[in-house]
């Protein structure tokens, strides 16, 4: 089996120790469950925002290469567009952030029917967790994201939909790394400034999750 993984910072494995990104956690998981090998591409980048992802599948080849030989694709991707929205979120700019949203789900929209162009495997895409349950305009933010962006996107395209959010409900402080108070203007602990990627076992949640979708 050969995994293709694309998104942004979480995929690239940030929070967690080298190895215990969700990525190579998902590998070794699937490995056992097949009793086989599994490898994978991992093209998780830092700040990659969904508008990045859809130009980087459009215009370069290699990002199209990790499709071709894909048992599977997994992608999670979205939370750098929130962050982005920051300055709309604090200001309570309704009209700015439904016109984010638009901009997202064309995102979405145009990379889903490239993955599913390039693969034959099943794609399972990931929703997103809140890592501010504190603060009330966040928590909007990302369930609109995931209810008018995500999900109807995966729907569309006919892809499996790994509910990273509901696994990750309830149990930001132990799943976060750096996790304070969970409010968007306070940092975390231990030096971390902004408390918003998972740590290993956040990453092991959500290798879990999408596990079970890639079957």
């Amino acid at each position: 089996m050969h995994l293709s993984v694309y998104g942004d910072s979480i995929a690239a494995g940030q929070g967690a120790p080298p190895g215990m990104g969700f990525v190579p956690q998902l590998a070794r998981l699937s490995a056992a469950q097949r009793r086989s090998a599994v490898t994978f591409l991992n093209f998780g980048q830092s700040g990659m925002t969904s508008g990045d992802l859809a130009s980087a599948l459009s215009h370069n080849d290699a990002w199209l290469d990790g499709l071709m030989d894909a048992s599977a694709v997994c992608l999670l991707i979205g939370g750098d567009d929130l962050i982005r929205s920051i300055p709309l979120l604090l200001a309570e700019n309704r009209r700015g952030l439904e016109r984010t949203l638009l901009d997202c789900a064309a995102n979405w929209r145009r990379i889903l029917a490239i993955l599913r162009r390039h693969s034959r495997g099943p794609i399972a895409v990931g929703t997103l967790y809140d890592p501010f349950p504190a603060t009330a305009a966040a928590t909007r933010a990302v369930a609109a994201y995931n209810e008018f962006v995500i999900a109807p996107a995966a729907a569309t395209a006919g892809t499996a939909l790994a509910p990273v959010h509901a696994a990750f409900s309830g149990r930001e402080s132990s799943l976060i790394h750096g996790y304070s108070n969970g409010r968007a203007d306070a940092p975390g602990r231990d030096g971390v400034i902004h408390p918003v990627h998972p740590n290993a076992r956040g990453h092991d949640v959500i290798a879990q999750v999408f596990a079970s979708r890639v079957e």
